[in-house]
């Protein structure tokens, strides 16, 4: 049973995690600049690093990650012990907390994801009556988990580029906003790292290929909801099989 345990929230993609767990130059320092979208640090099947620096800039989604690596016994109880059926009534109730950090934070933020639902754009969670009489709340005992993992980890909150470089093993998954700033400073960088970028179509990865080639760049499908192609970047030899621009010199991104 504890083995099935996964980590509720905060975590890396699992394709993303795997290729790196098995695609890394060896480490005693990882630097995540972009722990938003999800942190290594949660990857269970990781080597694990000496000192790890994630960075969260959303300052829910930090209180919520700091809560796991640091709640109390007391903490955990309370949390167990909250309403966790899903109707209506509580599901009004639980909207009018109003706490930013500890665990009437994260009992709002669980409650939401489980039961809530909301339009694709909108911040508004409406109740998802489709979960009526659900109850969720064995899903709790992934917390003990998420606080060995998260154990040695410190929390950043500055902005992400500022990050980069670093001295340590740095982990580059930036959203869509930062990625076309990060690729542009990947050529300069000494510090090793890895580079994954959600891209338009393979073509896209190509062009990365011939606009870097003195990096190993790897084109990857990883899925998510749904399937998406990915560049993946490194300035270290590693098993993932390197695209050599030369064979698609002839095609439009080689113009």
């Amino acid at each position: 049973m504890a083995s099935s345990l996964k980590p509720l929230y905060g975590t890396l993609n699992n394709t993303i995690a795997k290729t790196i767990a098995l695609n890394n130059p060896g480490y005693s320092k990882i630097v995540e600049p972009f722990g938003d979208s999800g942190t290594y640090a949660l990857f269970a099947a990781k080597k694990p690093a000496k000192q790890h620096i994630v960075n969260i800039v959303d300052p829910e989604m930090l209180a919520i990650m700091q809560f796991a690596q640091s709640y109390s016994n007391s903490d955990f109880s309370t949390l167990k012990n909250e309403n966790w059926n899903s109707d209506q009534d509580t599901f009004n109730q639980v909207q009018t907390i109003s706490d930013t950090e500890g665990e009437k934070l994260v009992y709002k933020h669980l409650y939401n994801k489980w039961y809530g639902m909301s339009m694709l754009g909108s911040d508004e969670v409406n109740w998802n009556v489709l979960t009526l009489n659900q109850n969720s709340k064995n899903k709790l005992f992934a917390f003990p988990l998420m606080k060995v993992l998260l154990k040695s980890v410190e929390f950043q909150n500055v902005d992400p580029l500022s990050l980069i470089p670093s001295d340590g093993f740095m982990i580059l998954i930036p959203d869509s906003q930062n990625i076309d700033s990060v690729k542009s400073k990947l050529a300069g960088l000494s510090g090793q790292f890895f580079f994954a970028g959600k891209v338009s179509d393979g073509m896209a990865v190509i062009t990365d290929a011939q606009s870097m080639n003195n990096l190993n760049v790897h084109g990857q499908e990883v899925a998510s909801i749904m399937m998406n192609s990915y560049s993946m970047i490194t300035n270290y030899d590693s098993r993932l099989t390197k695209i050599n621009p030369d064979d698609y010199s002839s095609m439009k991104g080689g113009d």
